[in-house]
């Protein structure tokens, strides 16, 4: 996998820029320490292995780009 995670936004989902220019939103119920962590809790990140993931130091969680992309196809196609 080529492309990279270069920052996160957080609104009504977690917005997930890449470095193709494209963005990818995950829910905050993506998982169970996302959801019940603050947002101020999250916005403490930053990018592991030059963007293939984010580390959120408050919550002690890792989620990876090959992860979140899985889920968004399995949760798209399940909606289709």
């Amino acid at each position: 996998m080529n492309t990279l995670i270069t920052k996160l936004e957080f609104n009504d989902r977690i917005y997930i820029y890449l470095d193709s220019k494209d963005v990818l939103t995950i829910p905050y119920d993506y998982t169970s320490k996302i959801k019940t962590a603050s947002t101020e809790a999250l916005k403490n990140y930053r990018l592991i292995g030059n963007g293939v993931g984010v580390h959120f130091e408050d919550i002690d969680e890792d989620i990876s780009l090959r992860g979140i992309i899985s889920y968004k196809i399995l949760h798209e196609l399940q909606a289709s």
